[in-house]
């Protein structure tokens, strides 16, 4: 178990609560704002949505902890991962510019995460303001869907992670 790769199995969940956060939020401000409220109300009714909008903030609120919480692990293992391509490598390949371009991009959405956390934890309701908005729907998803793009060139086109462990599950057998 200590040659698998770590990190692939960590980033799903703070993928996935940063993408919901975003959602949440885009829709919350969609339904307040007069000219897509309307939009966003019929929508809800047509699909038979049962959970009002104003409920989205402390939704949203919840999910960026859980992105916090859950980027721990990805962030650790990613750099404990991405250490000995470095060691090897040093900024010189282009496995180590992707697997550090990668980093930066996913340490900004867990900063931009941190930041609405910090503003909205006392704000009545948790409702986000429209920079939040901006950093959960308009920044953090683009980036975190293109920097797991990288982490899949990482793996597709760079090999990282390829083959750890394949010599002892050969012996074993």
């Amino acid at each position: 178990m200590d040659s698998h790769p770590k990190h692939p199995a960590t980033v799903h969940f703070p993928i996935a609560f940063t993408f919901l956060t975003g959602v949440l939020d885009a829709l919350y401000l969609a339904s307040v704002t007069p000219a897509t409220a309307g939009a966003v109300a019929t929508a809800f009714k047509t699909l038979d949505i049962a959970i009002p909008t104003s409920f989205f903030p402390t939704l949203s609120y919840y999910s960026t902890i859980l992105t916090l919480l859950t980027a721990i692990p990805a962030v650790l293992t990613g750099a404990l991962e991405l250490q000995p391509v470095l060691k090897r490598d040093g900024l010189g390949s282009k496995k180590a510019q992707t697997g550090i371009l990668h980093a930066l991009i996913n340490d900004i959405t867990v900063f931009g995460a941190a930041y609405n956390w910090w503003v909205r934890r006392a704000n009545t309701g948790f409702v986000p303001d429209t920079t939040n908005v901006a950093i959960s729907a308009v920044l953090a998803v683009p980036a975190t869907f293109f920097a797991a793009y990288l982490g899949g060139q990482l793996v597709y086109q760079y090999g990282m992670g390829i083959g750890r462990g394949s010599s002892k599950a050969k012996k074993s057998q």
